[in-house]
């Protein structure tokens, strides 16, 4: 009798996003004997999943709403997924994913694995939004075998809140990044311009307004910098930075507009320092990569940012929302000596390579999927 193969789901509100944070997360289980499905709205990466030997079924949300009623598609989706598949396990990443995925879970008695990858704005501002989603979270998660946050203040503020039971929640050092990968490059700075690198999702959340001001403000005299920015709109989040803000931007001297692609180490090599001017974070990839690949990083001091850089160790930190703040932090940096910043970016590798070695976070996935598949 051929024994057959257990079924593994995860689900996210992009495609993007399982493939570019879960990427290895998801061989480790293939190559472990596991099917892996993926679960999410279909995008350029999806043939990417499936690719990596994935199956993958669409997944139609609204990642702009914030109407619990008109979400409740997802919950059935999800649950005729789960009801058909059996799996051993569903991991779920994103906001509504873990809310209404572990919903699903409960009702088709599949164990949830929910992944809470930073605290948005969502979270922290007050309002009925913020509101809504606390009461969501409230509800939904007890059904959740465990659940993963990626910094001490997200996990402190989710257990004073009442969010999420004490014995349910773990820590995760972010999606971890591939050391082997990303490692330094020695790139000497010449008389080239000094080069800061912005990679990420173009939002206004991302502390890109403040960023181009800085900018700005630093060459208003000479140029004393380039800022190299490689990101990707995301017209579906409330955040977006609008096509008339980067038409804007593309006209101004000295920034230079990179397309998004899949070997963002050949982008970061040819830089001085990575920067994310971001006002909240989980643990940011961008940062992760900077630092494997010996980079210094200016960013703020924000949770999931702070729990990566320490000011004038491994880069240094600014107040977010706060143009003037960065431009000083940026000045910091281009100010500094050449056999210092080649130091603090070694510094840099250092911590990478000892707390954010993916294959931590890996280890992890895969414990927490041996102990719900033993309960």
């Amino acid at each position: 009798m051929v024994n057959k193969m257990k079924i593994i789901t995860l689900s996210a509100n992009t495609s993007w996003y399982l493939y570019n944070f879960r990427k290895s997360t998801i061989t480790r289980f293939i190559k472990e004997g596991y099917k892996v499905i993926c679960i999410s709205p279909k995008d350029e990466h999806t043939n990417n999943l499936i690719n990596l030997g994935c199956e993958w079924f669409n997944l139609k949300m609204n990642n702009k709403g914030s109407n619990p009623f008109s979400d409740i598609k997802i919950i059935f989706r999800l649950l005729f997924l789960y009801i058909k598949f059996k799996p051993v396990a569903s991991f779920h990443f994103t906001i509504k994913n873990n809310i209404y995925g572990a919903w699903a879970a409960f009702i088709s008695n599949t164990p949830a694995i929910n992944n809470i990858s930073g605290l948005g704005t969502a979270f922290i501002r007050k309002g009925l939004t913020s509101s809504i989603v606390r009461m969501l979270y409230r509800s939904s998660q007890p059904f959740a075998k465990r659940i993963y946050c990626q910094n001490e203040e997200d996990y402190n503020f989710l257990i004073e809140k009442n969010l999420i039971h004490e014995n349910k929640l773990y820590l995760l050092p972010g999606s971890g990044v591939d050391i082997k990968r990303f490692n330094p490059y020695l790139s000497v700075n010449d008389d080239r311009l000094f080069r800061f690198l912005y990679v990420g999702r173009l939002l206004a959340d991302k502390g890109l307004f403040e960023l181009i001001e800085a900018m700005e403000n630093i060459n208003l005299e000479k140029p004393k910098c380039s800022l190299w920015i490689c990101g990707f709109t995301n017209s579906d989040n409330i955040s977006a930075i609008s096509e008339r803000d980067i038409k804007n931007w593309k006209s101004i001297p000295n920034i230079k507009w990179i397309k998004p692609n899949n070997e963002i180490e050949n982008v970061m090599k040819n830089v001085d320092c990575v920067v994310l001017p971001s006002y909240r974070e989980g643990m940011p990839r961008s940062l992760l990569e900077a630092g494997a690949m010996g980079l210094p990083s200016v960013t703020t001091d924000v949770p999931g940012c702070r729990n990566i850089i320490q000011s004038g160790v491994n880069g240094f930190l600014c107040e977010a929302k706060n143009s003037k703040s960065l431009e000083l932090a940026m000045l910091k940096m281009l100010n500094m000596s050449q056999k210092d910043i080649l130091r603090m970016g070694n510094t840099a590798r250092n911590i990478v390579v000892k707390k954010f070695d993916e294959k931590i976070v890996i280890d992890i996935a895969m414990d927490a999927l041996k102990s719900v598949e033993n309960n």
